[in-house]
């Protein structure tokens, strides 16, 4: 599935290579999500699981991203990547933070593991080819 770069929510520098995930069937309100090579998981706000009704439980870890300490609940949720007709859905575990920010999520090693991704960044496309169905 091939996506073209776009500017991140609430930005307005260089597009980057975001993707927009559906959590947990909440297709009212997909998630723009940067692709993070450097981020171990994928990182949203607590006010995505609290959109899409997900119960985070007590399960917390303290994490750093981008300077910012914050509190991360990992929780095992389903995503889906659509692109026209195209959709992959998989089930990684994702650290709904708080607080939280950024008007988009990180979608860090963790969450690409279904994936082969390619990324050209003259033309501004990356593609997210799933390994498996």
């Amino acid at each position: 599935m091939k996506h073209s770069f776009q500017a991140l929510p609430g930005d307005t520098g260089r597009a980057r290579p975001v993707v927009d995930l559906v959590v947990e069937g909440l297709e009212l309100a997909p998630q723009a999500c940067l692709l993070d090579t450097g981020a171990s998981e994928i990182r949203m706000g607590r006010h995505v699981a609290e959109l899409a009704g997900i119960d985070l439980g007590d399960a917390h870890d303290r994490i750093v991203v981008a300077g910012l300490q914050t509190t991360g609940h990992p929780t095992s949720v389903q995503l889906e990547l659509r692109q026209g007709k195209e959709s992959h859905t998989w089930a990684p575990t994702v650290y709904f933070c708080d607080p939280w920010p950024w008007a988009f999520g990180l979608l860090g090693i963790g969450g690409l593991d279904p994936f082969l991704v390619s990324i050209n960044a003259y033309e501004e496309w990356v593609e997210l080819h799933p390994l498996h169905r």
